[in-house]
């Protein structure tokens, strides 16, 4: 398993009216905070969202961020996509004359080389790379059903014909927006993982090569709330967890709210208790999160907060996703 970080843009101030820190204060601590919490060694590095790209240290940002992972152990390769700034991609060009990793280029719909035969020869041109040097990431987006599945499986057939990729990779971002869910126990299909096992298995029949497998884990990237001011928002404490083909959201009453209705953490604890009730709880494989989850309804863990929350939600995730990967033909 390899993460792309993905680089957030800086944090507003709403009350000051300005960003709590500088464009070079955002970005110094990164390298650290990625070695401390990936300890794998390798990743891709994603700086689409970030507000500006000038210089760090004298340095691009990428290849600020780069040169400063591998002071810890992270080899970091930059994932680039036809949105990427030049400068951005000169970065890219650089950082594989020095460290030879090549690049992960990202393929959106409208990109792709059944679409846009040129989208992805000029971008490998532009950084002066070849098949064998690059990671392909084909990304379906929110499309899901057999219309998905079918065009992926032509685009996979495009882009053998153009050489042997050093990688490619399939996926999409099925979370669902959860604006208006219910408190109690919800489920959502998990519609990415759905098309992908689609295609890997018509591959496999068929005697090809299977692509990997990528998502977004719990969060959907187009709903990620950008420049929203956290003094005004109502949160309901929420857990979301990933079984085999679905996602169950378990929802309570307020964590953060006006006035005197928000519970704090404790508003967890009744809709884990709903949670572990729900027959596909703990499966198709237990995770640490697990046994977080009947540690916290035991008392002997402290609910904690949001940023808790979706840290455990994404380790459940990530050692589901694995185990289903590991037990595919």
């Amino acid at each position: 398993m390899l993460p792309v970080f993905r680089i957030p843009e800086r944090a507003w101030d709403y009350e000051n009216g300005r960003y709590y820190k500088t464009h070079e204060e955002h970005l110094s601590g990164v390298p650290e905070k990625l070695a401390s919490a990936w300890t794998g060694g390798r990743g891709y590095l994603d700086l689409s969202l970030l507000d500006r790209n000038d210089a760090v240290q004298g340095k691009h940002p990428l290849t600020y961020l780069i040169d400063e992972a591998g002071t810890h152990s992270l080899e970091l390769t930059p994932l680039i996509s036809s949105i990427s700034t030049q400068g951005h991609l000169a970065a890219t060009s650089t950082a594989h004359r020095t460290f030879g990793r090549g690049a992960a280029i990202q393929l959106p719909q409208a990109d792709w080389t059944t679409i846009n035969p040129s989208a992805l020869s000029t971008l490998m041109s532009t950084v002066s790379l070849t098949p064998g040097e690059i990671d392909v990431i084909v990304d379906f987006e929110t499309s899901d059903g057999p219309v998905t599945e079918v065009a992926a499986i032509a685009e996979l057939a495009s882009l053998r014909s153009l050489g042997e990729f050093r990688s490619v990779t399939v996926g999409g971002a099925g979370f669902p927006d959860l604006a208006g869910v219910p408190q109690g126990t919800t489920e959502y299909p998990r519609k990415e993982w759905n098309v992908y096992t689609s295609i890997q298995n018509k591959l496999f029949q068929q005697g090809i090569v299977t692509p990997d497998f990528f998502d977004h884990a719990i969060q959907n990237p187009d709903l990620i709330e950008l420049g929203v001011d956290p003094r005004f928002l109502s949160i309901s404490a929420t857990l979301r967890y990933t079984v085999a083909e679905k996602w169950l959201v378990a929802k309570g009453e307020l964590f953060k709210g006006r006035g005197t209705s928000s519970k704090g953490g404790a508003a967890l604890i009744p809709p884990l208790e709903a949670l572990v009730r729900h027959p596909e709880y703990a499966t198709p494989t237990r995770s640490l999160a697990d046994d977080w989850i009947d540690a916290v309804i035991a008392k002997s863990e402290t609910p904690g907060a949001p940023q808790k929350w979706r840290e455990w939600a994404t380790v459940r995730h990530a050692e589901v996703t694995v185990f289903q990967l590991s037990s595919l033909p």
